[in-house]
């Protein structure tokens, strides 16, 4: 048995407040039995000591001592108790004792010692228990002490018969409750070695398996139901990793293998000048493509990993959308492509990271541009919508296939892979866009139509208080 399990500690803890509990029951009810009994024996003593009150009053002054003994013995009768009972006045001399108290000579005290509460006590007397009561009682001016006894062996039997009752039946109560209580535990948790031996089989090539779901409704489910939402976590993200990292290598290996192979081919033998600097030339350019594919890689695994944080602060967007709107319009006019800019002149103030704004805006200006053809249109708007700043990048292109549509913010997804290669994608600028999007708390969506263009559209928070005085982003805002 092990001794550090939940089974045998949920058995101990069982077992140990079932015991204090039947101790305490079996306490509390020979106790409050014994309470009872006494006080139905101390009531029947109240009674005959003012039945011996009622008739010394009625007959003291008429009789003789030697009539009121015989008056006594008379009234002796009318106890359950018989003749046990003894009256002496303030001198001690007895008025009435009977033949059993005075053969065992008890005690009796004087009516100046009796206080004026009514005096219980137990004496054995002979060999057998005895309630007694003493009682002052003033008849006719002068004080008597009536003192009343009963015989208690029955009820200390009864008593001690109970007693033994409980001390044998509560031990054997509480070994059935534990033998019960470590089997009902033992059922109650065999789902959790079910849980367990599952949970063990599950690895990476197994991470598909999901546990069996109890339908007890307790925590037990509740734990497997967490346990396999869990799983599909883990599996997600597994799956996420390995499919990223081979997209890493497989579009690591194309810049690598022509970097290798034109260096190759440019040492294999002398070349002139001109055919030197066009390999360096190949080389430098796959180099940068490198280059750009590893620093996008890393910004996408900085978060991944945790250690990547914005730095938000008030950031004034209208500003920053019009220094970025110059950097596409450069980009567009380099392709032939026209390029329209609208934003609102009131102030769009944001709370945000600016280089990581600016770097979304410039992925879907770039995005953009790319897929339009020369004599296209690109636009980029900008608006305040019910406390939110709405950013909308449109072009004229060749648009997005529906079915690659919800995909497009996937890592090294690409709808036309060649076509993107050729124009330096990776297939990683929308995924680094979306997460830019969403560690400022915003939105961010797609809508497309081959052939006719797409319209990205980003909602962003708008802070609530305008920027402070002095902020570098607060010089020329529009009015």
């Amino acid at each position: 048995m092990n001794t550090r399990s939940i089974r045998f500690r949920l058995t101990v803890w069982y077992t140990a407040v079932l015991g204090f509990a039947l101790l305490a029951f079996a306490a509390g009810t020979w106790l409050a039995m014994r309470h009872s009994l006494y006080a139905a024996v101390d009531d029947s003593l109240r009674d005959r000591a003012e039945g011996v009150r009622r008739f010394m009053y009625a007959q003291i002054e008429a009789l003789s001592i030697e009539e009121i003994r015989d008056e006594f013995k008379e009234h002796s009768v009318l106890g359950p108790a018989g003749d046990l009972f003894q009256v002496c006045d303030a001198k001690g001399a007895w008025l009435y004792r009977s033949a059993a108290l005075e053969s065992a000579q008890v005690p009796i005290l004087l009516p100046k010692d009796v206080s004026a509460k009514p005096h219980f006590e137990n004496r054995l007397i002979q060999n057998t228990p005895l309630r007694l009561f003493s009682r002052e009682v003033v008849v006719r001016g002068k004080p008597y002490t009536v003192q009343i006894a009963a015989p208690m062996h029955e009820i200390d039997e009864a008593l001690e018969d109970v007693r033994w009752i409980l001390l044998f039946l509560a031990p054997a109560l509480l070994a059935v409750a534990s033998l019960g209580g470590y089997w009902l535990s033992g059922r109650a948790l065999n789902p959790v070695d079910a849980i367990t031996r599952a949970a063990r089989s599950i690895n990476a090539q197994s991470l598909s398996h999901r546990l069996e779901i109890p339908k007890t409704g307790d925590e037990l489910q509740r734990l497997s139901e967490t346990l396999n939402e869990m799983l599909d976590r883990l599996e997600d993200s597994f799956h996420r990793v390995t499919r990223f990292t081979a997209d890493a290598s497989h579009e690591l290996r194309t810049p690598v293998a022509l970097i290798r192979t034109t260096s190759e081919l440019a040492l294999r033998r002398t070349r002139s000048a001109e055919e030197y600097e066009t390999a360096l030339r190949q080389v430098l350019s796959e180099s940068e493509r490198t280059s750009a594919l590893i620093e996008n890689l890393l910004t996408l695994a900085r978060p991944d990993s945790g250690s990547e944080s914005l730095d938000k602060r008030p950031l004034d967007l209208l500003q920053l959308l019009r220094e970025t709107a110059s950097q596409g319009e450069t980009l567009a006019l380099g392709r032939g492509i026209r390029f329209a800019f609208e934003a609102d002149s009131a102030p769009l103030i944001i709370l945000g990271d600016g280089p990581a704004v600016r770097r979304l805006i410039l992925i879907l200006l770039d995005n953009a541009v790319k897929y339009t053809p020369e004599g296209g249109e690109v636009a980029l708007r900008a608006a305040g919508d019910q406390g939110f700043v709405r950013i909308e990048v449109r072009d004229t292109g060749v648009g997005i296939a529906q079915t690659d549509l919800p995909h497009i913010f996937e890592r090294f997804y690409r709808a036309d892979a060649a076509r993107s290669r050729q124009s330096g994608g990776a297939g990683l600028g929308l995924a680094i866009a979306k997460w830019i999007v969403e560690q400022h708390g915003g939105h961010i969506e797609a809508e497309s139509e081959l052939g006719r263009g797409s319209t990205f559209r980003v909602r962003l928070l708008q802070a609530s208080s305008a920027l402070p005085t002095g902020h570098p982003g607060s010089a020329g805002l529009s009015t």
